[in-house]
């Protein structure tokens, strides 16, 4: 895609004035742990990946906070769940970013192997992490081993069990072992509790959430928030159209009609998607979706339901 002068301006600029910032606030351009903004809470990354710098430490310094990371934080204080599930955890912006109450009980996937030791730092610095449990795996909707997982070296964020995303010569790849979150999390610990879940794998997530029935059904009520790309879906091996249907089977589904203001909008059909760039192959969204047996008063106050 080709790059207006003007952005390439505006990134140059980005990257000359949070240098300093970075070497002022961490005491080198590459620190090996960074804080969000809002948090207090050190989060460990390897200091030679861009995609670690640019969402851990600079970010941050420019006062930015990821759309998953707002939700996160309003509804996990609204909320005040026993439970959490993040999939797809990256360095765990989301899990180690956020305060939690002193019940909650926090369990972390991710896949990519070499980010494992960062999490593990990063959860034994957090107030929470004796609760927190990580697992490194792919979330599947089926037990099995030796699954392909591809690692972008030079931007983890975009590591996937999608043999589409990742098809550059560098490109790593490992054998996994997957596993269903219902296997992972003990359905006494969801009984009749209240859930906060987040889940961005890159088209993974149709067979992730296929695999978290049980804790699903078993909680008393669930607040998700999930990436819906009809593109990475159909790389999946499933038809966005009748995972769409599956959700909305389980699910009240809303989708963020615009983060900034924290508004949804409700989703009733594959039609009400937002198409990426206006191209009707790339359905793009974030999705909020609400377990039906989630009584009123769900949703966060600073935020609200439109159109």
């Amino acid at each position: 895609m080709k790059v207006s002068p003007y952005k390439r301006l505006e990134k140059a600029f980005k990257r000359a004035y949070l240098k300093p910032l970075t070497l002022i606030r961490y005491g080198t351009l590459k620190p090996e742990r960074a804080k969000l903004h809002g948090s207090n809470h050190w989060i460990y990354i390897d200091a030679e990946d861009p995609c670690a710098r640019k969402k851990v430490v600079e970010e941050p310094l420019r006062g930015k906070v990821s759309d998953n990371l707002i939700f996160w934080r309003d509804f996990n204080r609204h909320l005040k769940p026993d439970l959490i599930v993040d999939v797809g955890l990256n360095y765990g912006e989301c899990m180690f970013g956020t305060d939690y109450e002193e019940v909650t009980v926090l369990y972390g996937f991710e896949a990519n192997p070499r980010l494992i030791p960062h999490l593990e730092k990063s959860k034994a610095e957090h107030p929470a992490g004796l609760r927190m449990t990580i697992t490194n795996c792919l979330v599947s909707d089926q037990a099995a081993e030796d699954i392909p997982f591809f690692v972008n070296p030079d931007w983890s964020g975009s590591s996937s069990a999608v043999r589409e995303m990742n098809t550059r010569p560098q490109t790593l790849e490992f054998k996994l072992t997957a596993r269903t979150i219902d296997s992972v999390v003990p359905l006494d610990e969801a009984r009749g509790k209240t859930l906060l879940f987040k889940m961005d794998i890159e088209g993974y997530e149709s067979k992730a959430l296929k695999g978290f029935i049980e804790v699903l059904a078993s909680v008393g009520r669930s607040v998700g928030f999930i990436e819906f790309d009809a593109q990475y879906i159909r790389w999946a091996g499933e038809s966005p159209e009748e995972y769409l249907s599956w959700l909305q089977r389980r699910f009240d589904t809303y989708r963020v009609g615009n983060i900034g203001g924290k508004k949804l909008r409700k989703v009733s059909s594959f039609n009400d998607l937002p198409k990426l760039h206006g191209d009707a192959e790339r359905v793009h969204t974030d999705l909020v979706l609400v377990g039906k047996q989630t009584p009123d008063g769900w949703l966060a106050p600073e935020w609200s339901i439109v159109g």
